[in-house]
């Protein structure tokens, strides 16, 4: 009995004594924020969150294929005008083609000067004595045809021998006529349709030498804007990849080789959820607060309301994001004062527009009931 009381004597003091402790600790205070939070300036506004984008947003410069990077022109921050010469992709294999593709292109130029020049001088002489000859062989056949028909009136001829010399004659005339023609074609020179398939057979090489040359043209990739280079995502000896538009990665960002922006201009794609999409007014005024120690602010400039509501991705834009409502974009052009904050493209900033003078839709004035109704 005694042995039962001390236990339970001792778990009474031990949570006693647990309770003493808790009790006499002074509770922990909540720690300040570490930066004041944004306030909206105005009395009745808009607060989105705004991303900083050049004035002609972000141009990603892909490959237009696959292919190994040999050069790349350009670093960070340089100004580049609309197409100069950004990176070069490796185009030995489309090299060889331009090559053959040359030749042919040469050996049907050669085909058509000899259509164009021909016949030679030097091939006038033996046809045009064929022809003489010819001609001195038929006389000389017809004097002699003319002889044995003379006896053979007197018959110091027989048949046999005129029918001979009739077929001797014939056969030199008509070889006579045949020199006669090949000189006729010596002269004349090229046929018209041999000049034309031969001229089409040039065009042809030309278009396919002239297709390659732009094909390899295509392997260095030029500027195709007028701006400044924002990020550079590709060393020589590595891989492009070509055709569509580049992926984000995995926080947003362009995996893009090469990107540009116009920095002439910094404007700020602020969105607008669909709940505010009523008090937007084209013309309202606008302020930006840059993040940091600082809260230093920047007059916003409305430019346009994009008409077409999107999900609302709020930074990444990547698919696994909450889309559960939509977002209206308008683009401001920021008007930073000298000596103010500067902007970065991809920078996130706090817009607040004003929204005072916003007037809720009147709702429609209920339509009486008509007599028949009645």
């Amino acid at each position: 009995m005694f042995r039962r009381i001390a236990i339970l004597l001792s778990i009474a003091g031990l949570a006693l004594a647990g309770y003493v402790v808790a009790t006499a600790q002074p509770p922990t205070p909540a720690p300040p924020p570490a930066q004041p939070p944004s306030s909206n300036p105005y009395a009745r506004g808009i607060v989105a969150i705004g991303l900083v984008e050049p004035a002609t947003r972000a141009v990603d410069v892909a490959a237009p294929e696959p292919g190994r990077v040999v050069e790349v022109f350009v670093e960070v921050n340089d100004r580049v005008k609309k197409g100069d010469p950004l990176f070069r992709l490796d185009a030995i294999p489309v090299e060889s083609e331009l090559l053959r593709a040359r030749a042919a292109e040469a050996q049907a130029s050669a085909e058509v000067a000899r259509l164009e020049a021909w016949p030679r001088p030097e091939d006038f002489p033996p046809v045009e004595a064929e022809v003489e000859e010819s001609s001195q062989r038929l006389a000389d056949a017809e004097d002699r045809l003319a002889s044995l028909e003379k006896a053979g009136v007197a018959g110091g001829a027989s048949e046999t021998e005129l029918q001979r010399a009739r077929f001797s004659v014939s056969t030199l005339r008509a070889t006579l006529i045949n020199a006669q023609a090949r000189l006729a074609r010596l002269k004349s020179g090229s046929w018209d349709q041999d000049l034309l398939v031969a001229r089409a057979a040039l065009a042809a090489r030309q278009a396919d030498s002239r297709a390659i040359e732009m094909r390899l043209d295509r392997y260095t990739v030029r500027a195709p804007i007028d701006g400044t280079v924002l990020k550079r995502n590709i060393e020589p000896g590595e891989s492009a990849a070509g055709g569509g538009a580049p992926s984000p990665g995995p926080q947003g960002e362009s995996d893009a080789p090469l990107v540009l922006g116009d920095l002439s201009a910094i404007h700020v794609r602020a969105l607008i959820d669909e709940e505010d999409a009523p008090l937007l007014r084209l013309g309202a005024h606008a302020t930006g607060r840059v993040r940091g120690p600082f809260k230093t602010s920047v007059p916003l400039e409305m430019l346009r309301i994009e008409p077409m509501a999107r999900p609302k991705n709020q930074i990444t834009g990547g698919s696994t994001e909450l889309i559960d409502t939509r977002v209206i974009e308008v683009v401001l052009l920021a008007r930073p004062e000298p000596g103010g904050p500067t902007l970065y493209p991809g920078q996130v900033v706090d817009v607040f527009i004003d929204a005072g003078d916003a007037v809720p839709p009147t709702p429609p004035a209920p339509t009486p009931p008509s007599a028949a109704s009645r």
